[in-house]
């Protein structure tokens, strides 16, 4: 049985536990599905992308070609804190593919017609990693632009990502990712 199917219908707390039990055995593929699921609970989120995390690079490519092809499937957040995550671990090894992934993935979001809130996921997690590494990310400044573009033309812009794409578009890795403008 795959994972997507032990988990659709269960409470959060079931998910939990059903992801828990079943992740190390889960193939990559089924992970990945798994995070597209509506509704999934925090632990089965948590569970699902500590296992990637901890697959380590072989993660990347395929994480990139699912949000670039659906940019705002509903499991973007939890592919791309599985990056983040990984980053974290392995920011020299794993972190230009990961920014570029990212990058990639914010800007069909943008094509594709994502609002702010949709696309800010991508800025937020790449001001994550930049601050994470210490440094501007220069290649993340055209996509910070033209979500800055984008947001300045709502009439309810997310307000974080748009001070996180300012960070990023003026070149500063930034605070924390809870810090306020």
């Amino acid at each position: 049985m795959r994972l997507t199917e032990r988990l659709v219908g269960l409470s959060a707390d079931d998910q939990g536990a059903a992801a828990r039990r079943s992740v190390a055995q889960a193939s990559l593929d089924e992970l990945l599905d798994a995070l597209d699921l509506e509704p999934l609970g925090e632990w089965a989120l948590l569970h699902i992308t500590y296992e990637l995390t901890h697959r380590g690079a072989e993660i990347i490519a395929p994480i990139a070609a699912k949000l670039v092809a659906r940019p705002t499937r509903p499991g973007k957040y939890g592919l791309t804190e599985a990056m983040v995550e990984l980053f974290r671990y392995e920011p020299d090894t794993a972190g230009p593919e990961i920014v570029r992934a990212l990058i990639e993935g914010g800007e069909a979001a943008l094509r594709a017609g994502a609002s702010s809130r949709d696309a800010g996921t991508y800025v937020v997690q790449l001001a994550d990693c930049a601050v994470m590494a210490g440094r501007p990310f220069p290649e993340a400044r055209p996509l910070a632009l033209a979500y800055l573009e984008r947001a300045q033309g709502e009439a309810e812009p997310y307000g974080f990502g748009v001070h996180r794409a300012a960070v990023l578009a003026n070149g500063e890795p930034g605070g924390a990712s809870g810090d306020s403008p």
